[in-house]
């Protein structure tokens, strides 16, 4: 009987000691977002899968979504890297259109002095020619 009881415990300390793990693993999966997945979050989830190893549980199903999870951090950096790159575009785009403003504006006033050059009827002469006497 004392045996039995023992038994019991050990079984009961067992399946405690098996299920919280896999407990953990699931509430974190279930509760954390995509955009909290930071080193620290990557850390605790791989602990947490880590420790359902030992108790053999058949898990390739949840594998797969912690596999996923742990890449989310990577996807995150390169959403962040996109976004920057968008910022750095539309900066690149305002700054295209200014010059382009400011080369239209440059190109009339080029124009405008070519003209004035025109109009003034200027003779050009040779400036290394005596200046002599008539």
């Amino acid at each position: 009987m004392f045996s039995a009881c023992q038994q019991k415990k050990k079984n009961s300390k067992f399946r405690e000691w098996a299920f919280n793990p896999l407990g953990r693993v699931l509430y974190f999966l279930k509760t954390r977002k995509v955009k909290y997945m930071n080193d620290l979050a990557c850390k605790d989830l791989q602990i947490f899968w880590e420790e359902l190893g030992p108790f053999g549980f058949y898990l390739i199903w949840l594998g797969l979504h912690v596999q996923s999870a742990l890449g989310m951090k990577c996807y995150l950096e390169k959403l962040n890297e996109v976004e920057k790159l968008k910022d750095n575009v539309v900066a690149l785009e305002l700054e295209m259109e200014r010059l382009k403003s400011k080369m239209a504006t440059v190109e009339i006033n080029l124009n405008a002095a070519r003209d004035l050059l025109d109009a003034e009827d200027f003779e050009v002469i040779d400036l290394d020619a005596e200046l002599g006497f008539v």
